[in-house]
């Protein structure tokens, strides 16, 4: 992969330059920078690759956003799940320290979901007064973090002598928006291990680990992204916009599809029933009759809708 090739040709005292309004480099194979200068909020971003194309073609699923708000952009791509944890990306961190490049913007948003929202938490700490929004993060992984079976070649990996998520680091800035669905046990040990600051602890109920998906399935993670920049996202703004998912097909099929693999009928039965009478879907409808029927022949009763 050549175009994924280390170049450290880019002189790190140019983070000093007020002049500096672009530039697109790899900090390793396995890490891939860009920075493009707009306007006065820095949108700061980690994203992973998990296909086959090359770091250097990858383009932010933020860029027409940003280009749309605005906003100048400095995104971090890694091959997989790195947590952003090389000594590259440390050293690049460490030079925007030293340097003024974070210091130009007036609003700095960091984001990331997985081990990008670990990298959000944790390296928001170089911008004093930031905010976050972190998606299923990871605090860390290892023997003073959530026992997490889902990343077992990630034991080597230093998650605590340099930029490490904890309460003291995350003090420094102004929000931090943590996503989690509290279904996902491994996620919801996570949430519940990040502290600090002020913390706003936002659930994604049934949209498992890939939040992001979801959320863009419903046509509302551009929204939450605007919002969460301006510094204008709550708890009550986020559940009152989250609740056009209840006539989401989308995410209807997910919801019923997990009460089905659990083997919830019960559950399911309530579900469908709600749908079919909000929507008047006859396939929902039919749905709700047949686990009925079951739930019937087993002694087991449905109780009575609220709309009843």
């Amino acid at each position: 992969m050549a175009d994924d090739a280390f170049d450290d040709d880019l002189d790190e005292d140019s983070m000093d330059a007020g002049s500096l309004n672009e530039f697109a480099y790899a900090l390793n194979p396995s890490h891939y920078i860009r920075f493009q200068r707009r306007g006065p909020a820095l949108f700061v971003s980690f994203e992973t690759e998990r296909g086959e194309d090359k770091l250097a073609d990858r383009m932010s699923r933020f860029d027409d956003l940003a280009e749309d708000m605005d906003w100048s952009t400095l995104t971090l791509v890694s091959r997989g799940d790195t947590w952003f944890r090389a000594p590259e990306v440390i050293n690049f961190f460490d030079a925007l320290v030293d340097g003024t490049l974070l210091d130009q913007f007036e609003t700095v948003l960091f984001y990331g979901q997985g081990s990008g929202g670990h990298a959000a938490l944790a390296f928001a700490l170089t911008a004093p007064g930031a905010r976050v929004m972190a998606l299923a993060p990871q605090v860390g992984l290892g023997a003073d973090a959530p026992d997490d079976p889902r990343f077992p070649d990630a034991g080597e990996i230093d998650f605590t002598s340099r930029y490490p998520v904890s309460a003291e680091s995350l003090a420094a800035a102004t929000s931090v928006l943590l996503l989690s669905d509290p279904n996902q046990p491994q996620d919801r040990a996570h949430a519940r291990a990040i502290t600090g600051g002020d913390l706003r602890r936002l659930s994604c109920r049934n949209m498992g680990s890939d939040i992001e998906s979801g959320l863009t399935e419903l046509g509302l993670l551009e929204e939450m992204v605007v919002r969460a920049m301006e510094g204008e996202l709550d708890a009550t703004g986020f559940y009152a916009a989250l609740r056009v998912r209840r006539d989401d097909p989308a995410w209807l099929r997910r919801l019923i599809g997990r009460l089905i693999e659990q083997k919830r009928p019960l559950l399911e039965a309530l579900a469908v029933r709600n749908v079919a009478q909000r929507t008047g879907r006859h396939r929902f409808t039919k749905r709700f009759e047949q686990i009925e029927a079951d739930l019937k022949q087993q002694g087991i009763a449905i109780p009575a809708s609220r709309s009843a």
